[in-house]
Formats: C-alpha cells, structure tokens, sequence
C-alpha cells in the first residue's frame, strides 16, 4: 500500500486570532492531522507506514515538511524492497 505524505496550508481552517498559518497532514490525498502553530513553533503528528503517529517537538513548517519527505522516502524504499 502506498504511503504518500503531503503537507498543505489550510487557510479556512485558521482562527481570526491566529496570525500564523495553519496546515492539513494529507495521508494518501485524505486529511490526517492539522498543525498549529502554538507560543514557539508548530504543532501536530505524522502518521508513519506502520501506522503510528509522530510527534516532533515545537519547530518550524520547514522541518515538518522535511520530516514528512524522510518518511515518504523510507516508506518508498520499503515498498520497492518488498516487492
């Protein structure tokens, strides 16, 4: 089964007191999670292949989003081992 990770802006989804921008966790082109920013960075999980979350510590959406590629392209690499 694949597993493709994407991380996108979800302005909708964003408070009118909220000044930083919200993102949806998109898991297979369906919405997984969202992240938000809190007091010093963004929170939220990532779903991993075997089907845990993961959690990364108040950062920036640049290492979600590099998190998010490290995942895809194990998750990529598993899949063409096992075949």
């Amino acid at each position: 089964m694949t597993h493709v990770i994407k991380i996108v802006e979800a302005p909708r989804k964003r408070s009118m007191c909220e000044t930083k921008m919200r993102y949806d966790v998109m898991l297979n082109g369906e919405v997984f999670d969202t992240l938000y920013f809190n007091t010093r960075g963004y929170l939220g999980y990532l779903p991993l292949p075997g089907g845990e979350k993961l959690a990364l510590p108040e950062c920036g959406i640049s290492a979600y989003k590099a998190e998010a590629r490290r995942i895809n392209r194990e998750a990529k690499d598993s899949e063409g081992a096992s075949s």
